[in-house]
């Protein structure tokens, strides 16, 4: 599952550092549950950062909570790595270091499988600027889907994702110029399944965030300015291609296709599109990545 959110760059450092702070801890809390959640489940993995150096070293016990803190930083053209054990005193000198607002940052979360590897499940949180968009920020979510799906789980994990995105938009303070709740995004670079069919990367994208949208998900949120050229909540209600249209007090919209992720089907994949279709990158999808990308309507914009 991938949720995201997506803002321009905040001027302020310690503005920048609250927005991106405050997407990870909620996220760390919210969407990994009590087996991921590093802050309730007490982890310290201080004196072992050594397995992140030496490649073959097993992370540690099966069945161990296991989270590294990852920061990517651009000087002087060049790009420089560093990654680190999860520890308190970490997590400190981490959220400090926001404010430098590096390229991005991103905290995995994982257990331990039977041969002391991470495995699932599994959260990735990352806040991302582009470098060829470095005036814009994305903020994600990524977690193995075993639980959205699974019969007895699905209703209550589905409600738990919805609430966190909600209430990201209303505590961020700031427009978001896109976001999205999906399971189809292309995992290899982060684009909206839509961008990876046209051959579009987020670069040629978000500086058009205000007219246009990246893409379409089971759940999508639009800019003021999108809100504006769909004709705005009551003319998208009316389409009745939404089951829930939340108006953001910005102008910004939170369009949700069905109540239920599992009956999004392409039917009601078909309605979002026809209704989204004015404000979507033209071209036509390519067919060919249909496998990757099922939620899709592969017809010319």
């Amino acid at each position: 599952m991938h949720a995201e959110l997506d803002y321009s760059l905040p001027e302020d450092p310690v503005g920048y550092r609250r927005l991106v702070e405050e997407w990870f801890v909620d996220s760390a809390r919210n969407l990994g549950g009590d087996a991921l959640d590093p802050f309730m489940q007490g982890l310290d993995l201080s004196g072992r950062g050594v397995v992140l150096r030496k490649p073959g070293l097993a992370y540690g016990e099966p069945g161990e909570l296991w989270g590294s803190l990852w920061t990517t930083s651009m000087t002087r053209g060049k790009r420089t790595l560093r990654g680190r054990v999860w520890s308190p005193k970490e997590w400190v000198s981490f959220q400090r270091n926001l404010e430098d607002r590096p390229l991005d940052v991103t905290l995995k979360l994982a257990r331990l499988g039977k041969d002391g590897y991470p495995e699932s499940p599994w959260l990735t949180i990352t806040a991302e600027r582009d470098v060829e968009a470095p005036d814009w920020v994305r903020l994600t979510a990524d977690r193995s889907a075993e639980e959205f799906f699974a019969p007895e789980r699905s209703s209550e994990v589905q409600r738990q994702w919805t609430k966190f995105l909600h209430r990201q938009l209303s505590e961020a303070g700031r427009t978001c110029l896109f976001g999205c709740l999906t399971d189809d995004v292309d995992t290899t670079t982060q684009r909206t399944a839509l961008e990876a069919s046209l051959g579009l990367f987020q670069d040629e994208t978000v500086t058009e965030l205000d007219t246009t949208l990246r893409g379409y998900s089971w759940i999508t949120v639009c800019s003021p300015g999108v809100a504006d050229r769909l004709g705005g909540a009551g003319a998208l209600r009316a389409s009745e291609a939404f089951a829930i249209v939340i108006e953001l007090a910005d102008g910004g919209l939170v369009l949700q296709a069905t109540d239920d992720m599992r009956t999004y089907t392409p039917d009601r994949i078909a309605r979002v599109f026809q209704q989204l279709r004015p404000v979507l990158p033209p071209g036509e999808p390519v067919g060919g990545l249909s496998d990757m990308t099922p939620r899709l309507v592969f017809e010319e914009r």
